[in-house]
Formats: structure tokens, sequence, C-alpha cells
């Protein structure tokens, strides 16, 4: 078998460009095999430890992770989307890349060391200090396996990656679990996180030693030259990426330093619950299809054609769950998480804007990113992280917490108005194929729920029930009046993603 990072020669590119879609899509399916297995252990895992924890521990480890991404450097410099623009993978780039990614790891944990007293001169509990320091530890021994993780990601390799995640996720839960029963609820979490990221790191490093061995028998050396182009490009990406992350996470700063940690740990679960289909489809459209993009730059038809079938897939995927969690709120959470995290409905329900929009925004995202324009990137990040500062401390003074959520997804609109305006020109999106009749079908969904709730007892029926219940006739209806709405363009879009998962070749055609 052939290595799976040995890049090949020139006469040979021509051929991998044919099966680029193919790989792209196993690739892709690859890591959404690893995040159903993740959504769905880590579904049952954290519903059971969130009946075992209390709001307050979930709205400090959610205050931690806001502080660490504010002080790590490594995703500030977006070393792995400069090195995707690599055409062939040398020494010299392997090299560049290990010291710069150890560098900006090192670099994150002095400046969170130098943080930790001054949040606890302001106030912040110690857990929270202590789980920032514990992140930026983690992010070092991920910065000296990076380069090896960007190869495979560079050549839409993802299938080690995700079996060795799902494997380490699987074992990660038991000392967390053990923790909660003992009482010590405030480690649970972080021995969680801690083992996960032991044991991934062990797995991957084991991988890369036995099934690498081409890169580590490069001469791997740092080029200055080559350090400063990735500083330069992976510095414009890296701001967007890490804007994009301050972004979704400013929302936990401003409910936690403001209402509490137990308020924010209320938000965060109902953050979280509406966030499962678009999380699912944020490690495909971050990885897959950053990578792809990134092949397709030059090509515009077929990159356009891409980005439509994306765009399908994200609101296909993400439309019919949103409204399931939507309609079956108040009875989810409590067939769930218990009474207890009842004051999370609320917010779970005004979350179903931003899980709608999120997939759809990361998508754009990846396409600027991919397509070599990583300032477009960094503006709808900027655009989104202004958004949910300048919205959510009007909104949340307004409205409290369900402000916040509201502000969410409000800049996730003003974002992605700002990103269709920067694609004019270059991608043509038709809004009514891609947006309006997806909308059209979920607002007939609602409609119709509402119309049978009023008219038939359906909260006498047992728990469990309601919740299957409405979450089916979401899925069911949403899918049946989008049919009705596109019949012809849903089946050609589904014929080929067939193709493509079972064929060998990029078909020479493909739907708009």
């Amino acid at each position: 078998m052939a290595d799976p990072t040995s890049t090949p020669p020139e006469d040979e590119i021509s051929s991998e460009s044919t099966s680029l879609a193919f790989r792209a899509v196993r690739g892709g399916l690859w890591v959404m095999a690893g995040s159903y297995w993740t959504l769905g252990f880590g579904f049952v895992a954290n519903i059971l430890l969130t009946r075992l924890l209390t709001p307050e521990v979930y709205g400090e480890f959610a205050l931690a992770v806001f502080f660490y991404t504010l002080f790590q450097l490594r995703q500030k410099v977006g070393l792995n989307f400069a090195f995707a623009q690599q055409e062939r993978i040398t020494g010299r780039a392997l090299g560049t890349y290990f010291w710069l990614d150890a560098l900006l790891g090192v670099g994150g944990l002095l400046i969170a060391l130098i943080a930790a007293p001054v949040l606890l001169w302001l106030g912040y509990a110690p857990a929270i200090a202590g789980i920032m320091l514990v992140l930026a530890v983690i992010s070092v021994g991920e910065s000296l396996l990076g380069v090896f993780s960007a190869t495979l990601e560079r050549d839409l390799r993802f299938k080690p990656g995700s079996l060795i995640g799902s494997v380490a996720l699987t074992f990660s839960y038991i000392p967390a679990f053990w923790l909660a029963l003992i009482g010590r609820g405030e480690l649970s979490l972080v021995a969680q996180i801690v083992t996960f990221s032991l044991g991934s790191l062990s797995l991957f490093a084991l991988y890369a030693w036995r099934r690498m061995r081409s890169l580590r028998q490069m001469r791997w050396r740092f080029d200055r030259q080559l350090a400063v182009e990735y500083l330069r490009f992976g510095g414009l990406a890296g701001a967007g990426n890490f804007a994009a992350s301050l972004a979704q996470q400013t929302d936990n700063f401003l409910v936690g330093t403001f209402a509490g940690t137990a308020p924010l740990g209320y938000y965060d679960r109902a953050y979280r619950t509406m966030q499962w289909p678009s999380l699912l489809l944020n490690a495909l459209l971050s990885r897959s299809a950053l990578f792809t993009y990134a092949r397709l730059k030059d090509d515009t038809e077929r990159l356009q054609r891409t980005v439509a079938m994306l765009i399908w897939l994200s609101i296909s995927v993400t439309m019919p769950i949103a409204l399931g969690l939507l309609l079956a709120a108040p009875d989810l959470v409590l067939l769930l998480y218990g009474e207890r995290w009842l004051p999370a409905v609320p917010i779970l329900r005004i979350m179903f804007l931003a899980a709608v929009l999120r997939p759809l925004w990361d998508n754009a995202n990846a396409l600027f990113v991919g397509g070599g324009r990583p300032r477009a990137a960094l503006v709808i990040s900027g655009v989104q992280l202004v958004g949910v500062l300048v919205l959510g401390a009007l909104f949340g003074s307004w409205l409290g917490v369900e402000g916040v959520a509201l502000a969410v997804g409000v800049a996730y609109v003003v974002s992605l108005i700002v990103a269709l305006r920067l694609l004019t020109g270059s991608i043509n999106v038709s809004l009514w194929s891609q947006l309006g009749a997806p909308a059209l079908a979920a607002a007939a969904v609602v409609a119709v729920y509402v119309l049978i709730n009023r008219l038939l007892p359906l909260n006498d029926a047992a728990l469990a029930v309601r919740v299957a219940g409405k979450a089916l006739f979401a899925v069911i209806g949403y899918y049946a009046i989008s049919f009705l709405l596109q019949p012809g363009e849903t089946r050609n879009r589904v014929s080929y993603l067939r193709r493509l998962v079972l064929a060998q070749r990029l078909p020479a055609t493909q739907p708009s």
C-alpha cells in the first residue's frame, strides 16, 4: 500500500485532480463518521454528566475555555492554512512548520501563566484559571505533532485522525464519571479533556512513527524565508479563525462575567444542545471543505458547484434536527437533563437561528481561507465578533441571558450578509434555491405544529413519546415539504451524493 502521506510527482497531478471530489467526499465521510460517534457517544455521556454536575461547574469550564482561546497563540497563526497552500511536501516545509508550531504552543502557555494571577485578582474563581492553564499545557503537546496531522489533512486523509479521536473519546469519560460520582465535580470535566488529549496524542504519535516514515526520513530544516511566508499568510487566516472562535465564545464571557457561572451553565447547556447538528457539520466544513476549496481555488466552475452542494448538505442536515430541538425543547430538557435544567429551555429555543446559520457561516469562512482570501475571512469573523459584543451587551441588558442568545443569531445574519457581498463576482449563490425554500419549509412545519398542538392533547402523552413524536414530525415534515418545493433539484443532488460515496472516480458532470 502506498504511503498516504507521500506527495505525487508532477506527472501524476492530473490523475490526482480527477479523484479530488471522491477523496474529498470520502475524507469528509470519515470526518462525519468520527463526528457521529463523538456526537452519539458524547451525547449519552454528557447527558449523564449533566445530571451529576451543577450549572456552576459548566459555567466555570465555559469561562476557562474563553480565556484559553483569548490567550493561546496557535489558533491566532493558522499554520495549517498556510501549509494547505503548499504544492509539494518537503523537509524544509516540515521543519519550518514544526518549529513554528512548537514555539507558538510554548508562547501560549507562557501568556496563560502570566494571565492566571491577573484573573484571580479580577475576582474569577481559581478553578477558571486552573482549567485555562491545563488547556494551555495540552496545546503544547498538540503542537509537537501538529505537522503530521496537517500533512494528512492537506491530502484529505481524515480516516486516521477520526478513528484515533473516536477511540480516545470512548475512554476519556471513565475518570470523568468516577470523579463526578465521588463528589469531585469541579475536576470531572478537566479529567475528561486531559484523558482525551493524552490518549489521542499517544495513539497519533504511534501512528506517525509507524505509518508516516516517509516524512520522518526527510531532512527537516527550519527556513527563515518560508517561516515568514507561513506567518504572513497564516497570520491573516489565523486571525480570522481566532476571531471566529472568539465570536463563538464571547457570549460566554458576557453571561459569565455579568450574570454569574450558574446562568452561564444553563446558557452553555442550551447552546451546546442546539449546536448538535452544526457541531457535526463543523468538523466536515472546517477540515474537508477547507482543504478541498484550497485545491479548487483556481477552478471557478467546480468550486461554485462544490460550494452549492455543501450549502445544500449543511441545510439539509441542520434544519430538520434544529426544528426537532425547537419543537420538543421543554420535553427534551426535562427528559435528558432533569427538572433542575428547565431554565435552559427559552435559551435553547432562541438558539434555533444560530444553529441553522452557523454551518453556513463556517462554510463561508472555509471558502475564503481555502480560496486564498484570508482577509475576507477576517472581515466576516470580525463582523461576527463585534456583533456579538455590541448586540450581546445591548440585548443582554434588556432581556438578560435570553437577549445574549438572540444577539448571537442576529450577528450571524449580519456577518452572512457581509460574506455574500464579498463573494459577489466570484461565486454566484442563489438565495432562493439555497436558503429561501428551506426557510419556507421550516416555517410551514412550525405553523402546522402550532395548529396541531392547539387541536390535539399532545402533552397528555408520556414524556419520551412526546419528544420522539415531535422530533419525528419535524424531520419528516421538513423533508416532505422541501421535496415538494424542489423535487428535481433534491433528486439530482441526492443521486450525485450517492454516486460520489459509492464510485471510485468523479463523474463528468454534477448538478448545479
